[in-house]
This record gives structure tokens, sequence and C-alpha cells, in this order.
């Protein structure tokens, strides 16, 4: 088979894989997340994410790339995790996220360390690079385990930003379950369908392969274990099926009562387990 011909079938699947998921708009994605932004990251541990951060920079070190006097690009950077260490580092970074008030955090805590980055809210999913002056501009762009990256076209449009190296972390496999699928049965009358918001890491790797583009990647297992009140678990996965389906008074308060059944002396706690990758390549063609 021709290699044009690989790197359609791949873009068919790819494709496919996201037609016929429940529609989600710009609109509730940045609800959602404005509404996530002043707690989202608290609870992770900080050894764990200051390890995360150094396998970040090892390997783009590996990879060649020195952020010191770069223009980066971060795509869903979200309250900052990479954008600030970025940025510490001698980085010139600009920062997009579909949520105003994830920017807003980001440049306080910014301005509390005496950092300057730039921000802009902006929908990857419908952005103009062009109009935007992005692309062909950044030495390094990043999207680390964003939902603005879903598609062929998203990939794309985040190569054709770079003029040096790009960086792309997420799921190896689909992301926890939030919501028990017995739970979702019992308020909805059916499983929940497939919404990879996240192109996952298969895709976009195999789309590099199949091109030619052999990428440094780095991959890992981390069990995971939530721990919260049973009210904010319940709360929390109200706000998760109502992000796509609307949900009656009634399926709230069945929601409420399951957690609250599973609870103990208040607590609810559920064992899981992610697997994620990352990888870096550098950037031949930005054109795309």
């Amino acid at each position: 088979m021709k290699s044009s011909e690989n790197i359609q079938t791949l873009l068919d699947c790819w494709n496919s894989s996201v037609s016929g998921t429940e529609p989600i708009t710009d609109e509730s994605q940045a609800d959602r997340w404005n509404r996530r932004a002043s707690t989202f990251g608290n609870d992770h541990d900080p050894e764990k994410r200051a390890k995360k951060t150094a396998d970040f920079f090892s390997l783009l070190s590996e990879a060649g790339f020195s952020p010191q006097g770069s223009r980066v690009l971060d795509i869903g950077c979200g309250p900052g995790s990479l954008s600030l260490p970025l940025a510490e580092a001698g980085a010139d970074v600009t920062a997009i996220d579909i949520s105003s008030r994830m920017l807003e955090r980001l440049s306080s805590t910014a301005k509390d360390r005496g950092l300057s980055i730039k921000t802009l809210v902006c929908s990857w999913w419908s952005a103009d690079i062009d109009l935007l002056n992005l692309r062909n501009s950044f030495d390094l762009v990043i999207a680390s385990m964003t939902p603005g990256i879903k598609d062929p076209e998203t990939f794309d449009r985040m190569i054709a930003c770079s003029r040096g190296y790009c960086y792309y972390s997420s799921y190896m496999k689909n992301g926890p379950n939030k919501i028990p699928p017995e739970l979702y049965l019992r308020v909805m009358g059916e499983l929940p369908q497939s919404r990879p918001l996240f192109a996952g890491f298969f895709y976009p790797f195999m789309y590099l392969y199949v091109r030619g583009i052999h990428p440094l990647v780095r991959m890992y297992r981390k069990p995971l274990r939530y721990e919260e009140s049973w009210e904010e678990a319940a709360e929390r996965a109200i706000e998760d099926i109502q992000h796509t389906r609307g949900l009656s008074q009634e399926a709230k308060k069945e929601v409420m009562e399951y957690y609250k059944n599973l609870s103990i002396n208040g607590r609810y706690s559920a064992d899981d387990e992610m697997y994620n990758a990352m990888m870096v390549w550098p950037v031949h063609n930005p054109d795309i």
C-alpha cells in the first residue's frame, strides 16, 4: 500500500471515531471549564506534579529543545501547569484556553511569580491561526492532555503553528470513568456514548508515523484513587452528565442517593488507573 493510501486510511478511521458522538459546543465547553477553573488541579500531589514537569523538560532536552529565549505556544493551557515552568525557564509563552477564568487564574499566578505570559481566550476547535498570526510562529507548540485536540484538523492546526518542535500528550486509552456506567444507565436509560474530546495518543502518533515522522515517546501507567465527600462526587457526576444531556430533578436526586449509599462516614472513594503518553518531534514542514 502506498504511503498516501496509508495516511488517508488513518485519517478516515480517525474522523469516523469522532463522527456520530454527542455534539459538544464551544459554549458548553467554555462554561464547563469556567466553572472548574478555581479548583482544577488543586488536588494534585505536589511531588507527582514536580516529577511530571521534570519528565516534560527531560523529554524536550532529549529532543534537542531548550526553552531559554524560545517562543512557546501552549494550547489548552488550563491554570498553567506547563506554561508557568516554561516561562520560569526563560521562554516567551503564549497561553491559549477556551476558559477565560482559567487564563485569569494563570495570569494571577504568573504575576505573583514575577512572570509575563501572554494569554488568549480561544477555542482551538474553531481557531483561525492566520487571523491570530500564529502560523509558523513558535519554536515549540505544546498540547498537553487537552480536549482542544480532537481530530486531524485540530492536530494539523497545532503543527502548523510550529517552526521548530511540537509536544503532545494524551490518554493511551479512554480516561478514567467519572461516572459508573450502571449509574448512567439507571438515570438515563442507556449506557453513555463515547465522547472523544481527547484525540487520544495512538491516532496522532500513527498519523505522524505513517508520514515518516518518528517522535520521541514516553508512556506511563498511574494508579488512581478518588476520595471526596459523597456530595462532591454526586455534583461532579451531575455536571458531567449535564455537559451534553439534560437531567431532571428526579434524576439528580437519584444520582445524589447513589453516591450517598456508597459512602462511608460521608466519604466516597473509588480506585482506577490511567495510561497516558507524551511525545515530541521536530517539525520539518509546518505549512500543513
